[in-house]
This record gives C-alpha cells, structure tokens and sequence, in this order.
C-alpha cells in the first residue's frame, strides 16, 4: 500500500465515525414526513379541549412544542405563531378581564396562521387539528369587554382550533 493510499484510508476511517456521531446529535428533521409522524403521534394532544390540571396544561403545550419543532420550513412561522398562541393561553387568569382579553387577542393575531397550519396539515398529512377545518372570522374590538349584570359570566376563546370556555362569577 503506498503511503497516500494509507493516509486516505486512516482519513476515512476516522471521518466516517464522526460523521456518524455528528448526525445523531442533529435537531429533528423538519421533513415532511416526521412532521405527520409527530403529529399523528401527538394528535389527541394538539386536540385537547378539555384541560383540568396544570399537568394537563403542561403535557399539551409539550405536544404543541414538539410537533412546532418538527415543521416543515413552509410552515415554521406559522407553528411559532401557533406555540405562543398555546402558551399565552396557558397562562389565562380566567378572573382577570386584562388576561382573558389578551388570550383573546393572541388568538385572533394566529387565526391566519392557525388557518395556514390546519390546511397545511389536512392536506399533506390527512390529519385535522382543532374540530373544524380553517374559516375566517372578523376580529372585534381589543378593547370590547363581556358584559356581566352580577350573574357568572361565561367566556369562550378559540384557542389552535379548539374552543375554550371560562366561567367566572
């Protein structure tokens, strides 16, 4: 073996590994395909309507958190947009008008972008996230408040497709 040829072999056999390890230490794959395995993985999750506990908050904004990390490029803005609509509702005081309000606009801030990802999602993955496919609403006023006459108040905020109803006294 000439000492070229002994030098490029020593070379292989010590890049090769590294490559190797490099590649496992990569962030997820924003590949179309991950993307629908994750979310067929996390689906009930990305569904959720019905959160009772902080455990519950906590579980679902981690499904919300690892589908976004895993989107494709054509919708990683829009996922953004929807993890920090997921984490703004997490944080609703539902006693407090300014928190309720502010979930409120967050909400209709994301709605294209909420669009955007079920119709991304439907169409490459055949999944549907929230309870209904994507439609535009107008937005009201930031500073419209519900109206109380001394009776409990119920609220109910479109949160990623899913309705989410408060009721303070």
């Amino acid at each position: 073996m000439t000492t070229a040829a002994a030098r490029l072999l020593t070379l292989a056999a010590v890049a090769v590994p590294l490559a190797l390890a490099a590649c496992g230490d990569d962030a997820p794959q924003r590949t179309e395909t991950n993307y629908c395995t994750q979310v067929g993985n996390h689906l009930a999750d990305l569904n959720a309507t019905a959160i009772a506990s902080s455990s519950d908050v906590s579980r679902v904004l981690a499904a919300w958190r690892a589908v976004a990390a895993t989107a494709p490029i054509a919708i990683e803005t829009e996922w953004t947009a929807m993890v920090r609509n997921v984490e703004t509702a997490a944080t609703v005081d539902p006693n407090d008008p300014a928190s309720m309000q502010r979930v409120a606009d967050t909400a209709r801030e994301s709605e294209p972008a909420a669009n955007r990802v079920i119709a991304y999602t439907q169409q490459k993955c055949g999944a549907l996230i929230g309870s209904v496919a994507p439609t535009a609403t107008s937005a009201a006023p930031a500073t419209a408040a519900p109206a109380t006459t001394g009776a409990a108040a119920e609220t109910t905020t479109t949160t990623a497709g899913a309705a989410v109803t408060t009721t303070s006294a």
